[in-house]
């Protein structure tokens, strides 16, 4: 097992590299065009704003998968979400920082970082702005806040977004349009193999 580990090693430092090669170092006025970029999305996205979303959703694990449509409610800093089949039976919920259903196991996401992973946004501190390539900024949070996220200029919106979760790693991949939060969103959590699939049906303020 030692042997087989230690041969793959070298493989996956080449890929490690290649994966960081892509992006170019960043010159001062580009960065500080990034994170201007970054400051209107922060803006636009009014993460403190309570809200009601509701969306399509495929939650799967695996093989197995689950369709529904995802409720989501945004009140200070609490985020909970129910997740109904085509007849309205429950699903799964969440709740207290967990996704839970029947047919998948428990999934850990801090309340904080599904608001921000729906948002599409990452608060706190500004980011350090990495490299660059094709259009597009790295962003990095460090420290307690870690963070990396793949910011489109042109649009001022971000395409990718990687934060550390109780269980491990877990991003957010996004596309149009937005409203100002993504119309659609992916995200995985790398150590279960679990995906969520979102398509935004309606974003309202909260009564």
């Amino acid at each position: 097992m030692r042997a087989r580990a230690a041969a793959a090693l070298p493989a996956i430092l080449l890929l490690a590299s290649a994966c960081a090669s892509t992006f170019h170092p960043v010159t001062a006025p580009d960065a500080a065009r990034a994170l201007d970029a970054w400051t209107r999305a922060i803006r636009d996205a009014d993460l403190g704003k309570d809200a009601n979303l509701l969306y399509d959703a495929v939650v799967s694990q695996g093989v197995a998968s689950t369709r529904g449509t995802l409720a989501v409610r945004l009140r200070g800093e609490r985020v909970e979400a129910s997740l109904a089949g085509p007849f309205g039976a429950p699903l799964a919920t969440y709740a207290d920082g967990q996704l839970r259903g029947e047919k998948i196991a428990s999934v850990a996401i801090a309340p904080r970082q599904l608001r921000a992973l729906l948002a599409g946004v990452w608060s706190g501190e500004a980011p350090e702005v990495r490299g660059q390539r094709s259009g597009q900024a790295l962003l990095v949070w460090s420290g307690s806040d870690a963070a990396r996220g793949v910011l489109d200029l042109a649009q001022g919106r971000l395409v990718r977004l990687s934060v550390s979760g109780p269980q491990g790693e877990i991003e957010a991949r996004y596309a149009g349009p937005w409203t100002p939060w993504p119309g659609a969103v992916v995200i995985d959590e790398k150590r279960l193999g679990s995906r969520l699939k979102l398509r935004l049906l309606s974003r309202e303020p909260s009564a």
